[in-house]
């Protein structure tokens, strides 16, 4: 049996073997990445995730307001909807960093390379129940990307901001709910058509079961700052967009009676398991499916919550 004075340098190397493997990881991907450039105004780039799934190139739109430092300012991640307007996003979304000041990356995950679901929730599990590799998750780029502009812009930020409204909100509920120690500060979930609920007897991806989420893992999504933002008038059942399985109406008829399921589930779990309950419930008045209705609230939840609380 190795002695203590022994097994601690031991420890002590290997240590500093992880954290050297790491850095040479990230440096890898850093100089895969140096396309990287965020100036002022509206931009673009290609980003390779030299850390998750290399095959697959993303083109990701930025908007820099011209009196604002990219080293300081804070960063909103916008996920898009179903018809995977990243750009349109970006546009709509340049006002509010200009009102507030911060960064946009509205990253494009395109049909061909992330079609049937693996934007929104299918990159975690394959058809046969396999858990992919978390690395590879479409969850987990934004967690990459965010390295890539901090290490391209000198950004000094530790987090970043979410939005995603209808099939984006579905993205940024899982990320929630399947990476509970991501770096966001604070991240908004809008209007989704479906959930994946926090319970483990339904299986993914309408429940937990058969994920990677644990009863430990829930507790901190649970006490995560989220809100969940629901336009009052998105209440047509017959929506095009909106889901009809089985399992889907179950949740609801349209997508606010979803959402008010979703949260309600989410506040019971909090409660069984003696957790803290960090989420809230917020409405757009008048607002029906559409992402130019939702922006203007979202961005005031991201940035200004103390003004939000009032509501």
């Amino acid at each position: 049996m190795l002695r203590e004075d022994c097994v601690r340098p031991l420890r002590l190397r290997l240590f500093g073997l992880t954290v050297l493997v790491t850095a040479l990881t990230v440096a890898q991907a850093s100089a895969a990445n140096r396309g990287v450039r965020i100036g002022p105004g509206k931009g673009d780039f290609q980003f390779r995730d030299e850390r998750g799934d290399r095959s697959k190139e993303i083109t990701v739109f930025t908007y820099l307001p011209p009196d604002v430092d990219s080293s300081k300012a804070p960063i909103v991640f916008v996920m898009h909807g179903h018809h995977r307007s990243a750009e349109s996003y970006r546009n709509n979304w340049a006002k509010h960093a200009d009102k507030y000041g911060f960064m946009v990356l509205a990253p494009l995950f395109d049909e061909e390379q992330w079609g049937q679901g693996q934007y929104s929730y299918a990159s975690v599990v394959t058809k046969s129940g396999r858990i992919r590799d978390p690395a590879k998750w479409s969850f987990t780029v934004v967690e990459h990307l965010f390295d890539e502009v901090k290490a391209a812009t000198g950004n000094t930020n530790p987090q970043y901001f979410l939005y995603g409204f209808s099939e984006g909100g579905q993205f940024v509920h899982r990320l929630v709910l399947l990476l509970p120690q991501a770096r966001y500060a604070r991240a908004v979930v809008g209007t989704p058509g479906w959930y994946t609920m926090p319970r483990f007897d339904v299986k993914y991806p309408y429940g937990l079961g058969d994920s990677p989420a644990t009863e430990a893992s829930v507790r901190t999504s649970l006490g995560r700052d989220v809100v969940l933002l629901l336009g009052d008038q998105d209440t047509d059942p017959n929506h095009e967009e909106l889901r009809s399985t089985r399992q889907a109406e179950a949740q609801g008829p349209h997508r606010v009676a979803r959402g008010q399921t979703f949260f309600r589930e989410a506040a019971k779990r909090a409660a069984a398991l003696n957790t803290r309950f960090g989420w809230r419930l917020r409405y757009v008045r008048g607002a029906e499916h559409r992402p130019s209705q939702m922006s203007a609230t979202a961005a005031e939840l991201l940035m200004a919550p103390e003004v939000a609380k009032g509501r």
